[in-house]
């Protein structure tokens, strides 16, 4: 596995960052998470929009362009040569200057049964900070991720002080009701997949930018997650109660053929 960091492209075994890096010694650091479809990276554009307006929030003025971002994950990827890759991209302050690395490895996919069978998720007492800013600072997923794995399920929905469902720990939340997608429009991060998912629905759905209390989550029809590596995922039950007939839902799956077949798109 080959690494891109700091102006060099090393094993990763041989990849180190120095140990007053403020992204160890404080978690100060922004990041992008992409994947490929067919080999080709998906939505390179709208990712490199996102890590650059977190750069903004933090405060930093990036000193790579976009177009040389976008090469140097190009160039990684082509090191690496999977046949379908998860790709990271990081940056912390460093010392003299910015830290940048570059990790691409082979894509982790779920099972199959998870698209056409759905997924359990729990719910979870928790708000971020800055959510949409995609930082490394993410000890507070990890406590929830590790109720995630405790009782077995798929993903934890974030509940936030006032009681409403805001996002996944890696995902967005949709639920369907009455014909009505609904997804909450603030205190989340706002996905590239997510954006994908709006634009296919609005033909078929009303759209709907709400809180969604917890009742409205387990009263709903249908419910899925999207994120960029594992794209449009049902969610069957939560906590243990079905959603809806307990079953992927029909909005759902044509939702998913939709995006299906703009991924397939050279």
């Amino acid at each position: 596995m080959v690494v891109y960091l700091n102006g060099k492209f090393v094993e990763a075994r041989d990849a180190k960052i120095p140990a007053f890096d403020p992204g160890f010694l404080y978690g100060d650091g922004i990041f992008e998470t992409l994947r490929t479809y067919n080999g080709q990276i998906w939505q390179m554009e709208e990712h490199l929009e996102r890590l650059y307006e977190s750069a903004r929030m933090r405060g930093w003025k990036l000193v790579w362009k976009p177009k040389t971002m976008a090469e140097l994950i190009e160039k990684t990827l082509k090191k690496n040569n999977y046949p379908e890759s998860r790709i990271r991209v990081t940056i912390t302050p460093g010392l003299k200057q910015p830290t940048l690395f570059i990790w691409v490895q082979p894509l982790d996919k779920i099972p199959a049964s998870a698209y056409s069978c759905g997924v359990s998720a729990i719910t979870f007492p928790l708000e971020r900070v800055f959510p949409q800013m995609k930082t490394t600072s993410i000890q507070h997923l990890l406590i929830a991720r590790d109720e995630v794995y405790k009782r077995r399920a798929f993903e934890a929905l974030l509940i936030n002080h006032k009681g409403y469902i805001t996002e996944g720990t890696w995902t967005n939340v949709f639920i369907i009701r009455k014909k009505k997608l609904i997804t909450p429009r603030l205190g989340v991060l706002l996905g590239t997949t997510r954006s994908t998912v709006l634009k296919l629905a609005k033909p078929l759905l009303r759209i709907k930018f709400k809180d969604i209390t917890r009742r409205e989550l387990m009263n709903a029809d249908e419910c899925f997650l999207t994120n960029a590596p594992k794209g449009i995922v049902p969610v069957v039950k939560i906590d243990g109660e079905k959603i809806g007939t307990g079953r992927r839902g029909p909005v759902t799956r044509h939702l998913q053929k939709e995006f299906d077949k703009k991924v397939a798109k050279p």
